[in-house]
């Protein structure tokens, strides 16, 4: 038997869970897609670029599955931001070679903003600001990335 102070504690971490694992799955969609698009470039600095950007979307579900419950009931009201994200990163993946470097680096920055929506949400601020420090680092990588690429001429 729940009592009422235990049921308003799950009902409190009801709407975090549900959050977590949405961004968990668009970070694992983004470890995925990353770590393919590195094996799949020819020039070093996409090739670490990805291989950076993979890493870091591990280590950030990592973090995020230390947060989440079971995997919530789908009651046919979840977020679709986690779908479009992986319909994003698949097409992403089948454009040509010549195209795929700028496509999954768009597709990343899709994520980072649709995931930092997705963080103020949070009722838990401390892990809120954990998650945060991961989306920052991934974005200082895709903008850095970004300059180095139009200096080497590689996107316009």
């Amino acid at each position: 038997m729940t009592t009422y102070k235990g049921a308003q504690t799950e009902l409190a971490q009801l709407p975090d869970t549900h959050l977590l694992w949405d961004m968990l799955s668009m970070c694992l969609d983004g470890y995925s897609a990353n770590a393919k698009s590195h094996e799949r470039v020819s020039n070093t600095l996409d090739r670490h670029v990805f291989k950076t950007v993979s890493v870091l979307y591990q280590q950030l579900a990592e973090r995020l599955l230390k947060g989440v419950d079971e995997l919530p009931e789908d009651t046919g009201t979840m977020n679709p931001e986690p779908g479009y994200i992986a319909i994003a990163y698949i097409s992403a993946l089948n454009a040509s070679d010549r195209f795929l470097s700028t496509r999954v680096m768009h597709v990343n920055c899709q994520v980072i903003k649709r995931v930092g929506r997705l963080v103020r949400k949070l009722n838990n601020r401390v892990f809120a600001n954990g998650i945060i420090d991961y989306l920052s680092r991934i974005q200082v990588v895709l903008d850095n990335t970004e300059s180095r690429r139009k200096a080497a001429k590689l996107i316009k």
